[in-house]
């Protein structure tokens, strides 16, 4: 509590008046609305206004109860307050994997934002590594029992069930990062998402028009929400600039840091001989830039690279990147 609200001169009845009428209360147990009632003068009622600022109330009254308040150290009750709106005060943030960096921004922007309304954040993983393994469901399930007051999903194309079911239990629910393909006559749902496509396609067009001819892509599975913007954006890019798609100059796998490793070495010890690289996520570009520091490759010499990196403190001051807006989504 504020010290402002100590002040005894704010307060028409004097504090040994209020200290008097709360003397008897026991050490140790937590003070109610009625109690400060009683210490003040007044009734719950008017206490009550006075905590949710809803309805005015007298500067008088507001001083007796500011004072009670203080003397009586009280604090509403979070639990009291959410069962008498039917409210958690908690939202569920769902995301595929703990130990990728990038959903820790999520994270801290989704806590950040969420805290200025009084509420919480509930964090948990629908994935295990290295096999993708669905644990979503439980997790579903669980949220949809009235346990949060809504949820932030990075949804994957087998959760649309999922989702749906949720939706249907009436749980509030806005999709991060990507939307999966709706059955025909589904509405659809409210989402926040950034545009992979034109990513990969402005910087497949820059390495383009800096003269290199074959370009190649290391990225996420064709067939993934993700991954499947990010190859249109470069097919998209390749044949604004006249240039022929080749397969051998794609690789796709999973965007973990070693898989993306292993992906951009296949491309430069390929038969393909790629003069340029775009990397589609940030721990593939950090796999590609271990293989290019242990191999001592010469950038943009030996072939030029274009990254990607999901916030300031990922620096890499090889190669260009273009950033995923993590925090700020």
């Amino acid at each position: 509590m504020s010290a402002g609200y100590r002040v005894s001169s704010a307060v028409s009845r004097p504090d040994a008046q209020v200290g008097d009428e709360v003397r008897g209360a026991s050490i140790g147990v937590r003070a109610t609305i009625r109690d400060v009632a009683r210490a003040a003068g007044t009734s719950p009622a008017l206490v009550s206004r006075y905590l949710t600022g809803k309805q005015p109330v007298s500067e008088a009254s507001a001083a007796r109860i500011r004072a009670a308040i203080a003397t009586l150290d009280y604090r509403p009750s979070v639990t009291a307050r959410n069962l008498r709106l039917r409210r958690t005060g908690l939202v569920a943030l769902v995301i595929p994997y703990l130990n990728n960096p990038l959903y820790s921004l999520h994270a801290t922007g989704a806590e950040r934002e969420l805290a200025k309304a009084g509420l919480l954040v509930v964090v948990c993983s629908t994935r295990t590594k290295p096999d993708g393994t669905y644990l979503g469901r439980s997790f579903f399930d669980t949220l949809g029992t009235g346990r949060v007051d809504g949820a932030l999903i990075f949804p994957y194309q087998e959760e649309v069930d999922d989702l749906i079911a949720l939706r249907a239990q009436g749980t509030p629910i806005i999709l991060i990062d990507r939307v999966p393909h709706l059955p025909i006559g589904t509405t659809g749902f409210d989402a926040v998402t950034v545009n992979n496509e034109g990513a990969v396609h402005d910087a497949t067009a820059r390495l383009l028009a800096e003269g290199r001819r074959r370009v190649g892509l290391v990225s996420l599975r064709a067939d993934s929400l993700s991954g499947a913007p990010r190859l249109a954006g470069y097919r998209r890019a390749l044949a604004g600039a006249g240039v022929q798609f080749e397969p051998g100059l794609v690789a796709l796998g999973d965007g973990s840091d070693v898989g993306g490793g292993l992906l951009f070495a296949s491309l430069v010890d390929g038969p393909t001989c790629p003069d340029a690289v775009v990397i589609a996520t940030t721990l593939q570009t950090r796999g590609a830039l271990d293989v290019i520091r242990r191999r001592r490759v010469s950038v943009p010499s030996d072939v030029a690279v274009i990254g990607y990196r999901h916030d300031q403190s990922v620096l890499w001051p090889e190669i260009p990147t273009y950033k995923y807006p993590g925090e700020a989504l």
